[in-house]
């Protein structure tokens, strides 16, 4: 019988191995398995476990890499939220509500909703296995600060997943023990409360900022800093609003971090003082990811109209799936001098290609041929629509789709923009009209004379869109469904989704701002788990 048990515990294992690398210092995340990794090494020894917490750098790194749906994993919540327009590949299917709306075989909800719930309890599960081995060790008199290091980063790696899932589906179900062989089929069959959910998610982020620094000699790895802010967001989401205040405050005036010329913001490979927290692709270094499409799928295809062709100052290869919706566009619009025009997204493609030029056009000329909201409409978002330059690759070919940018996950700008609203919800207007100005200063545009929720959000919209916090700040603060009823894709893109599908408008109802949670996922829990309200009627 003990045999059998080992044999299903080397086989859990070798799961958690497939994310796990090499080595831990010098060959940060590169993902290869160690030959000496057993179950007694990994989570009862202090290399063990650094080398278990490099795997989950590795684990982490994945949904941006992963090819499902044109490798549209990572922009899901953009193409959900108030400031995108989907109009073609797979993204655009949960823009227009086709996909990820609902259960009866939806398979948007099943196959990419299923991967994001799986994905966060896998990290979770990894993350439990190396905790419960810290604390042993750290019990037993090891109080390295390597392995304290090691602990906190796995704590904020659960917490992290534990926040994504309850943001994102509600009724999730905490787990701190490790599945081993007496646990591996238990299944849950009721929701963990908030007040649980969040009491965890405090507690592990509490330890992880009194252990690690605000500074680390591996670009890619948790820092103070980023968990800082990682727990003012989670203050932000429980109305804890002097708290969240009291947190951004510190990181600002006590960490070394401070915002960058716009210019600098998504230049290179993002190791400057406002990067919090990035996910690491850069190529042939140590560290480095395997490619990601984003970019392809959020810049236009600029290069099917004739004196055209693909060019680094054009935003490289781009096939038009998703763009700024002309809600964010015309918001970037209202600042002709807004420095995030050509920095952050690319509004005007230009004429590039004397062998296919047309007549009357010149190299250098903007391509202006379709009307945003004209008969060509489709055109003008397929080929012509402001893209994305925040994943752009400059230094791969412009005609390759796969690009090593490091992906920005939180940064400094939105730091100052969590203090704005939390100050001002706090009753300290001052101080909120003061971290608001850094963000429009910095942007070449006139400092705001008043704040208020309305124009935090429209600048968290202006500096922030396809970074990914969107839908997140939207659905904590009440406003998801009533934006996206007001102003999702465009009125024209909405009618056309009806032509094939239905028109979003029409479809999305208030209890949607909780994804629903996948049959093939509520099929493994325990009978009469909770599916969010609304889906089963």
């Amino acid at each position: 019988m003990k045999e059998i048990k080992r044999q299903i515990q080397l086989l859990f294992l070798t799961i958690s191995l497939m994310f796990v690398s090499s080595c831990y210092q010098d060959d940060f995340l590169k993902d290869e398995l160690l030959s000496n990794n057993s179950v007694d090494f990994l989570y009862s020894s202090s290399d063990g476990i650094a080398n278990a917490v490099v795997g989950l750098y590795s684990l982490n790194r994945e949904p941006y890499q992963r090819d499902w749906f044109n490798g549209a994993i990572p922009m899901i919540l953009q193409a959900k939220s108030d400031i995108s327009a989907g109009f073609d590949g797979e993204i655009s299917l949960f823009s227009n509500c086709f996909w990820g709306c609902g259960l009866d075989g939806d398979y948007g909800t099943e196959a990419a909703y299923g991967y994001l719930w799986g994905h966060n309890y896998k990290i979770i599960d990894i993350t439990n296995n190396i905790i419960i081995g810290g604390e042993a060790l750290i019990e037993g008199g090891d109080t390295s600060d390597m392995l304290m290091k090691n602990v906190a980063e796995a704590k904020v790696f659960r917490a992290h997943s534990y926040f994504t899932l309850y943001r994102l589906f509600n009724n999730i179900y905490l787990k701190t023990e490790p599945t081993n062989p007496d646990t591996a089929f238990d299944r849950p069959s009721a929701a963990s409360s908030k007040e649980d959910i969040f009491d965890l998610i405090r507690k592990d982020l509490q330890f992880a900022s009194e252990n690690l620094l605000y500074t680390t000699t591996e670009f890619g790895r948790w820092n103070k800093g980023a968990v800082d802010h990682l727990r003012a967001k989670v203050e932000m989401w429980d109305e804890n609003y002097s708290l969240a205040a009291e947190i951004v405050d510190e990181i600002l005036t006590e960490g070394p971090y401070s915002l960058v010329s716009s210019e600098e913001v998504f230049a290179g490979e993002l190791t400057h003082t406002e990067t919090l927290f990035a996910v690491n692709f850069e190529k042939s270094t140590i560290g480095g990811g395997a490619w990601h499409q984003m970019s392809w799928q959020a810049i236009a295809h600029y290069s099917a109209e004739p004196g055209m062709k693909q060019s680094v100052q054009n935003g490289g290869d781009g096939f038009g799936f998703i763009s700024l919706n002309p809600y964010a566009a015309d918001l970037l619009n209202e600042n002709p001098s807004d420095k995030r025009i050509g920095n952050y997204y690319i509004f005007e493609y230009l004429y590039n290609d004397p062998k296919t030029l047309p007549a009357g056009k010149s190299i250098g000329e903007p391509l202006d041929l379709y009307d945003r909201d004209g008969e060509d409409f489709f055109l003008y978002y397929k080929r012509q629509s402001p893209g994305i330059l925040k994943f752009f690759d400059s230094n791969v070919e412009p005609t390759d789709r796969m690009h090593f940018k490091n992906v920005m996950v939180y940064r400094l700008a939105e730091t100052y923009l969590i203090g704005a609203e939390a100050h001002l919800e706090a009753g300290n207007s001052g101080k909120a009209l003061e971290y608001l100005n850094k963000i429009r200063s910095r942007s070449g545009v006139a400092n705001a004379t008043t704040v208020s929720i309305e124009n935090i959000f429209e600048e968290r919209a202006r500096e922030l869109a396809f970074e990914g916090q969107r839908w997140y700040s939207l659905k904590r603060k009440g406003l998801l469904y009533d934006y996206l009823i007001d102003h999702m894709n465009s009125p024209l893109l909405n009618e056309y989704y009806a032509i094939a599908h239905v028109n979003p408008v029409e479809v999305y109802q208030p209890f949607m701002v909780n994804l629903p949670i996948p049959q093939g996922v509520l099929d493994l829990l325990g009978a009469g788990y909770p599916q969010n309200e609304g889906y089963n009627n």
